[in-house]
C-alpha cells in the first residue's frame, strides 16, 4: 500500500513538472523568424513574447549595420534551450524632404523635380525625384501645389507637395531717360547708363543692355545705339538714340607715315625701340622705374581703336613708332619695356564686358605684391595714371575682374568683386580670346566631388559558404548553419543611374574697349 501511495506521488510530481514546464514554454514564446525596419537598433527581445530573463546571443550581433537591409541567421539561448533564428532587415519608410517654394513665370521653363525638394534623406538610398502627375503645365498665374514624388531604391515612395507662385507677365519694361550720346576717342569715357532707367511691373531689376555694335568709333559719323530692356517673363522692350563719333585731333598729325588704324604698321623690331626707350627710364628701384614707364606711355601716346588681329609685338611696335592706339597697345608697350628693366608682371582682362568691350591692363610685382597699373589715356573722368592699386584703389566701371583668375593681390584679395554697375549682357557669349602674357592661373579652387548615390545589391542570391563571421541568409531560402558573425546578403533592387552635368563655359569675349 506504501509503495503505490508513493508512485502516486512520484506520477503527480512528474505532471506538476511537465505542465510548469509547458507553462514556461507558453510564458516565453519564441519567435523563429523576425522582421525589424531598418535603421532600429537589434535587442533579443523582438525574438520573444514574453523575455526570459536569462536569454542571451549566441552570436555575435555588435557588427550588424542595421542601416542596411539584410537577412541573418542568429543563434540565441535562453535557459537551457538554444536556438536558431532568422532576422530580417527591411526597408519600409519612404524618404524624408522638405519643400523648396518656386516662383516662375508661365512661360518659364519647369525646373527639374529634384530641385524643388531639398534635405533629401533615406537609409537606403534614393532611386529617383519625379512630378506626380508629369512636368506641371500652368495655364493662368497664382499660387499651386504641385506634388513632387520621392523614391527610394526598395520602392517606398514619399509625396512633398510643393507651392508654385505662377507670375503672367505680358508687359515689357519702360526705357527712362536715354539722350543722345557724343564720344571723341576712347569709348570707354561714355557712360551709356548715366540717367538711364529701366522699369517693369513685376521684375525689379529689368535686364538694361546698351547695343552699339552698329558703331565704328574708328570713324567720325553719327550712328544708332539701341537700348534694350528685358524682364524675367522675357518681355522686352527698345530705345534707339544717335551717338556722334569724332575722332581726336591728334590722329591726323602722324609724322611716321601712313595709318592704316590696324595694330601691323611695319615689320620693324619693337624690342629695338624698346630699349632706346628704357635707356632715359630707370629709377632708383623697381617702384621708381614702373612709375617712369607708366608715366612715359600715358604721356606720350593717344587713344584711337584699332581693327585686326592683336599680335603682342606688332601692337608694341605700333605704339613706339605711331605713339597711337588702343588699351592693348598701351598694355603692349607697358609690358615690353617692364620685361626688359626685368620687372615681373602679367596681363589682366576685363569681365564681364563694358559697352560690349574689353580692355586691358597690368598686374606689376612691385615690393613683393601685386599691383594693378594702368597706362591708358582717354578717360575724362580720370586723366591720370592707375599705379600701384589695389582692387579697393582701382574699383570702377572700367576695370572689373574675374579675381580669382590671378594671384592675391596687394591688400590681401583673392577674389574680386567690383561696385555695381549696369548689366551690359543678358546672357554672357563665349567667344574666341586673346591669351594673357603670362596666362593667370585660376587659384583656389577645387572640384567639388561627385556625390555618391547607393547601389542597391541583388537579392535571392546564394548565400556564401560559411565562414568566421556569421553568413546572412538569403530571403525565400533555407537559412545555413549559424556562425560566430553575422554578415549582410546583398539585396537585389536597381541601381538608380546619375545624371551627367555639363559645366558651363566661362564667357570671354575679344573685342576692344
Amino acid at each position: 500500500m506504501k509503495t503505490k501511495v508513493s508512485s502516486i506521488v512520484v506520477c503527480i510530481l512528474a505532471l506538476c513538472t511537465a505542465a510548469i514546464f509547458a507553462a514556461c514554454d507558453t510564458l516565453y514564446t519564441l519567435k523563429n523568424d523576425v522582421t525589424i525596419e531598418v535603421g532600429t537598433p537589434i535587442s533579443i527581445d523582438v525574438f520573444f513574447e514574453n523575455t526570459p530573463d536569462d536569454c542571451e546571443f549566441l552570436t555575435d550581433v555588435s557588427g550588424i549595420n542595421t542601416n542596411e537591409p539584410a537577412v541573418y541567421q542568429l543563434r540565441i539561448r535562453y535557459g537551457k534551450n538554444t536556438a536558431d533564428v532568422v532576422l530580417r532587415i527591411e526597408d519600409h519608410t519612404p524618404p524624408t524632404a522638405n519643400p523648396v517654394p518656386k516662383t516662375i513665370y508661365m512661360n518659364w521653363k519647369m525646373p527639374e523635380a529634384k530641385d524643388c525638394v531639398s534635405d533629401v534623406y533615406d537609409f537606403s538610398g534614393v532611386a529617383k525625384i519625379e512630378y506626380k502627375d508629369g512636368e506641371p503645365v500652368f495655364t493662368a498665374g497664382g499660387d499651386y501645389e504641385v506634388p513632387v514624388l520621392i523614391t527610394d531604391v526598395y520602392g517606398n515612395v514619399a509625396e512633398i507637395k510643393v507651392l508654385f507662385t505662377v507670375i503672367n507677365d505680358v508687359t515689357a519694361p519702360v526705357i527712362s531717360g536715354t539722350h543722345d550720346l557724343e564720344v571723341e576717342g576712347n569709348p570707354d569715357a561714355v557712360d551709356f547708363y548715366e540717367g538711364v532707367t529701366a522699369k517693369d511691373d513685376y521684375d525689379p531689376e529689368p535686364a538694361l543692355t546698351a547695343d552699339d555694335s552698329q558703331v565704328d568709333y574708328t570713324k567720325t559719323g553719327a550712328y544708332t545705339v539701341i537700348y534694350r530692356a528685358r524682364d524675367k517673363a522675357g518681355n522686352e522692350s527698345s530705345v534707339p538714340v544717335i551717338i556722334n563719333v569724332k575722332l581726336p585731333a591728334a590722329t591726323t598729325k602722324n609724322k611716321t607715315g601712313s595709318d592704316n588704324g590696324t595694330y601691323h604698321v611695319g615689320d620693324g623690331d619693337p624690342y629695338a625701340l624698346a630699349r632706346k626707350v628704357m635707356a632715359n627710364l630707370w629709377g632708383k628701384d623697381d617702384v621708381a622705374t614702373a612709375r617712369n614707364i607708366f608715366n612715359w606711355v600715358h604721356d606720350n601716346f593717344y587713344f584711337r581703336l584699332l581693327s585686326g588681329k592683336r599680335v603682342y609685338e606688332h601692337a608694341a611696335y605700333r605704339g613706339f613708332t605711331k605713339k597711337s592706339g588702343d588699351c592693348y597697345v598701351y598694355y603692349s608697350c607697358c609690358k615690353m619695356l617692364l620685361d626688359i628693366a626685368g620687372i615681373e608682371n602679367m596681363r589682366v582682362d576685363r569681365y564681364p564686358k563694358l559697352n560690349g568691350k574689353v580692355h586691358f591692363w597690368l598686374l606689376v610685382k612691385l615690393n613683393g605684391e601685386w599691383y594693378h597699373c594702368d597706362a591708358t589715356e582717354g578717360y575724362k573722368d580720370h586723366p591720370g595714371v592707375w599705379f600701384m592699386c589695389t582692387d579697393a584703389q582701382i574699383n570702377d566701371r572700367y576695370h572689373q575682374f574675374n579675381g580669382k583668375l590671378y594671384p592675391p593681390r596687394a591688400g590681401g584679395s583673392k577674389e574680386f568683386k567690383a561696385s555695381p554697375t549696369p548689366t551690359e549682357e543678358i546672357t554672357p557669349t563665349p567667344s574666341e580670346e586673346v591669351t594673357p602674357s603670362p596666362t593667370p592661373v585660376p587659384q583656389d579652387t577645387e572640384a567639388p566631388a561627385p556625390s555618391a548615390t547607393p547601389t542597391p545589391v541583388p537579392q535571392d542570391t546564394e548565400a556564401p559558404a560559411p565562414t568566421s563571421t556569421p553568413t546572412p541568409v538569403p530571403q525565400d531560402t533555407e537559412a545555413p548553419a549559424p556562425t560566430s558573425t553575422p554578415t549582410p546578403v546583398p539585396q537585389e533592387t536597381e541601381a538608380p543611374k546619375a545624371t551627367p552635368t555639363t559645366p558651363p563655359a566661362d564667357p570671354t569675349d575679344a573685342q576692344e574697349g
